[in-house]
């Protein structure tokens, strides 16, 4: 059976990855203040370390990249990048909920910020779960709970 994988980005691969950053979220930084060319480059390198990104396979295509850092009780999911041509295919859908599972056992939410501009990204995220804990003039930081809360997956199953 035919299944997402993940790989993780080597130290060749890196330095490629600013490209592709900026071909997705160019248009949402540069709504919300402005594309600074060598600011974000030194943002990107500096805040995104090499460690905390994977490509999303499947049968040896990369489908984009996730890039999360697991810190004491949570899990912070950086960027989610799911190339045009996989979009709205359910690929991001899957992707979260892989994450999902595998740090339920290490930490107990996860947590995101999306750009307000961005209403689709902000919407996905809503129909995954997550919940707005704050906003400010640009984002909006979203969690969602990794604790398991007894519901079985049916109307009014909880254990």
């Amino acid at each position: 059976m035919d299944r997402i994988t993940f790989q993780k980005v080597t130290t060749c691969e890196y330095p490629s990855l600013f490209s592709i950053y900026k071909k997705y979220l160019y248009s949402a930084v540069e709504t919300s203040f402005g594309w600074d060319e060598g600011y974000q480059i030194k943002r990107f390198s500096s805040t995104y370390k090499k460690e905390w990104f994977e490509w999303i396979m499947f049968n040896g295509e990369r489908l984009g990249f996730i890039c999360t850092k697991q810190e004491e009780t949570a899990v912070h999911l950086h960027l989610l990048i799911i190339f045009d041509k996989y979009q709205k295919k359910g690929v991001g859908s899957a992707v979260i909920k892989y994450y999902q599972q595998f740090y339920s056992d290490r930490v107990t939410k996860c947590c995101l910020s999306a750009f307000k501009s961005t209403q689709q990204v902000v919407d996905f995220y809503l129909s995954l779960g997550y919940e707005i804990v704050n906003e400010d003039q640009y984002f909006v930081d979203m969690e969602r709970s990794l604790c398991f809360n007894g519901y079985l997956g049916t109307k009014d199953k909880y254990i």
